[in-house]
């Protein structure tokens, strides 16, 4: 979505859609509007379905604008945001927790503008990180280091521990060359 609108006498404004970087979870969806040095006085309305936004760099005249159609429903009243000069981050509660969406918008069209955030992608198949780190912690617990289980009195010896031969004399080494 891009045009260029004339204001009569003024400057040109480039109108655009910013580039979106989106991931989820079982219970919510993310949301990164990127928008290069957009000042804080943008316009953004989260309804149940819907995302819109729009905002302006006042350096070249460019003009932010996105309208997203969602898949699925959100809970309006529940997402988080946070507002940078470089973007606007969205976490957005699903009304309905469980399979993950199969695309963000409703519509099957591809948007340029439109891109997967692998930084904070997880596929439905893994694990939260809480569960991640329990499970590491059990592994390291129940881990048998050497051969025998923690505690046990009938400790196996290990080889490493064996004294090692006294080094040779320089003298002898001599002899050898």
């Amino acid at each position: 979505v891009v045009s260029t609108q004339s204001t009569g006498t003024g400057p040109k404004s480039n109108r655009i859609a910013p580039e979106v970087l989106w991931a989820q979870r079982r219970d919510r969806i993310f949301v990164n509007i990127n928008v290069m040095q957009c000042p804080r006085d943008f316009k953004l309305n989260v309804e149940n379905k819907k995302i819109t936004f729009s905002g302006k760099n006042a350096q070249n005249n460019t003009e932010y604008v996105l309208d997203l159609d969602l898949f699925g429903e959100i809970i309006k009243e529940k997402y988080k945001m946070l507002a940078t000069d470089r973007s606007v981050q969205l976490c957005l509660t699903r009304v309905e927790e469980g399979e993950y969406w199969p695309r963000l918008l409703e519509t099957k069209t591809k948007c340029h503008f439109l891109r997967t955030d692998f930084d904070k992608w997880k596929d439905e198949d893994e694990t939260d990180d809480e569960d991640e780190s329990a499970n590491w912690e059990n592994m390291m617990n129940n881990m048998n280091i050497g051969g025998t289980e923690l505690g046990s009195e009938d400790e196996v010896a290990d080889s490493d521990d064996d004294d090692l031969p006294d080094l040779e004399d320089d003298k002898d080494m001599e002899k050898l060359e």
